[in-house]
């Protein structure tokens, strides 16, 4: 194994054990703040998530700048699940500076979608040129179907009633019918996750709680057996799963 390849699989592992904490986290009822005594397991479960955080932590000051994005979402996230607040604004300003400060020195291994996600001034940049092209092609052209799915992510829960009046819906409904797959398949594990963030976007304009609710189930069920996948990754997948099915219960 390289030290490329290694460092990728070690990547994966600290991303795909990140989301499986984070899973276990909620059906472990820890997000429920109602007062409760902590149970055994979420008392675990927090000091895993503190021991994460303080290893990402240590990822972040070596990582490359592309990678930054990735790891910083780990990073937030398993903070706030370890020490019950927000971190250091500071800290998550300074890695976001090095990724937009990269994308400016013309990193393009730094996708249009992470600036685009962690700058106004970047949003700024990069919004009427998205617009224009999909308003063309009803895609990004150009783009792999990986970002192409995290630009539309984007770009659909913006509030395009200023730059659209009132063809901002329709032009919604457009792009995700020219964008839409159906048979998910087809579709690789990274741009499956990339799409599941898509449709993630279209509640409620584009599709009611249900339609999203059943489609999410399915994009869950095939990631659940992507073999490409950490076996973390696969089990929060299945988590993901059970939990969309209880809350389906709750509003029926």
């Amino acid at each position: 194994m390289t030290r490329q390849t290694a460092y990728m699989t070690e990547m994966k592992d600290i991303t795909g054990y990140s989301h499986y904490l984070a899973m276990k986290s909620q059906m472990s009822g820890m997000l429920v703040f109602d007062g409760h005594k902590a149970t055994s397991e979420e008392t675990s479960l927090r000091q895993e998530c503190r021991r994460m955080s303080d290893r990402i932590s240590l990822e972040l000051s070596v990582c490359k700048e592309e990678e930054i994005s990735l790891l910083l979402e780990c990073y937030e996230t398993m903070y706030r699940l370890g020490y019950s607040r927000m971190p250091d604004r500071r800290f998550i300003d300074t890695h976001r500076r090095r990724i937009l400060d990269a994308w400016r020195r013309g990193n393009r291994r730094i996708a249009e979608s992470q600036v685009y996600e962690i700058s106004e001034e970047a949003r700024r940049e990069l919004s009427d040129r998205w617009l224009a092209a999909l308003m063309e092609h009803g895609c990004f052209p150009g783009v792999t179907a990986y970002e192409n799915y995290q630009r539309l992510a984007l770009i659909m829960r913006e509030n395009l009633d200023k730059e659209l009046g009132d063809d901002a819906d329709n032009a919604k409904h457009g792009w995700y019918e020219h964008n839409r797959v159906g048979d998910l398949s087809t579709l690789g594990s990274m741009i499956l996750r990339s799409y599941r963030r898509f449709v993630g976007s279209l509640f409620p304009v584009i599709l009611g709680f249900d339609e999203k609710m059943e489609l999410d189930n399915r994009i869950l069920s095939e990631l659940s057996t992507r073999i490409d996948l950490t076996p973390h990754d696969r089990a929060a997948y299945r988590m993901a799963l059970e939990f969309n099915k209880q809350l389906a219960e709750t509003y029926q």
